[in-house]
């Protein structure tokens, strides 16, 4: 059974634009994207995770952007399955560090009590990138 180790994670981009004028309620569309990249010996892998959030009225007054990154030791990667459910695995590890980001982010903007669901992700639904061979400088 595959399992992981994050080593460490950081926040790599952080985006926001809050520039709402009048109180109010405030409906927010959700952008969501998370890929994971191994080393080619399958041992370690980089997991990505990006979700943003604007006004659905396309207001442009507010909006936020998150980038996640986490390292992650991997253990027992064999097959593609191994590497989907560390996919699984690495975004169920990553997501509590994007929800105390974003929360602590809309407190500080003068939205306290938001809070990011998180998204259900199926194993049969994620697709595994092949690595490019290397290629030859051309002297």
């Amino acid at each position: 059974m595959p399992a992981i180790n994050l080593l460490q994670q950081r926040t790599r981009e952080l985006h926001l634009r809050n520039d709402i004028q009048k109180p109010g309620k405030l409906e927010l569309k959700s952008n969501f994207n998370f890929n994971v990249k191994f080393a080619p010996d399958g041992r370690r892998c980089v997991a990505t995770l990006y979700q943003s959030f604007e006004d659905k009225g396309g207001d442009e007054s507010f909006s936020l952007s998150v980038t996640l990154e986490g390292v992650f030791d991997c253990m027992g990667v064999v097959t593609d399955s191994d590497r989907r459910e560390i996919h699984l695995l690495a975004y169920d590890a990553l997501f509590p560090y994007l929800q105390a980001t974003v929360s602590q982010l809309f407190a500080g903007a003068g939205m306290p009590g938001f809070m990011v669901k998180k998204m259900k992700l199926d194993q049969t639904r994620v697709t595994l990138s092949q690595p490019k061979p290397p290629t030859l400088p051309i002297v």
